[in-house]
This record gives structure tokens, C-alpha cells and sequence, in this order.
């Protein structure tokens, strides 16, 4: 969960700061791997996103997390496909102030 919720801080912060749209990811064992929807990304905005990043995770802010089930409209509207008929158990939402 640590690595999968730094992921999305930084995708949010890319996304906030630069308009960067994360195009897919993979957190592994040893790597993780996040790319963005851009031709190409500088040192300084990399050195930006990590400064942002840094600082949201100093100010320590909740993480509010939900379970969803597939049943719930709410499942399609935010991830189109892992609905009901997925396969998938449940859904689960995380959500950080700030």
C-alpha cells in the first residue's frame, strides 16, 4: 500500500503541477516505474515533483480509504470497466486531502 499511495501522490503532483497524465505504472519488488504522458520530462521538473511530493508527505495528511463494492455506480464512474461484471471482488478508493 506505501508504494501504491506514493504513486499516486506523485501522478497527482505531475498531473497538478506540469499537466502530466500518468499513462500506466508498475511498482515492483526492486522498481517502480511510472510514465508520463509527455515527449519528455527535465531534471528540473522531475527535481520539482520530488520537492512537492516531499513536502505533502512532511505535512503528513490523512489518507481516507473506502471500500466500494462493484454494485456501487460510483465503481464505473471512477474506474470505467471493473464494474460488477469485472471479476474483481471490490473496489477500493483513496483519497488525500491537500
Amino acid at each position: 500500500m506505501q508504494q501504491h499511495s506514493g504513486q499516486h501522490l506523485i501522478t497527482a503532483v505531475a498531473d497538478h503541477l506540469f499537466e502530466m497524465k500518468t499513462t500506466s505504472w508498475c511498482l515492483g519488488r526492486f522498481r517502480s516505474i511510472i510514465e508520463l504522458d509527455s515527449p519528455s520530462v527535465t531534471a528540473e521538473q522531475v527535481a520539482a515533483i520530488e520537492q512537492n511530493v516531499n513536502e505533502k508527505i512532511r505535512d503528513r495528511l490523512p489518507v481516507n480509504v473506502r471500500e466500494l463494492s462493484l454494485d456501487d455506480p460510483e465503481v464505473e464512474q471512477r474506474w470505467p470497466g471493473r464494474g460488477k461484471h469485472s471479476g474483481l471482488g471490490s473496489g477500493r478508493h483513496c483519497a488525500r486531502r491537500g
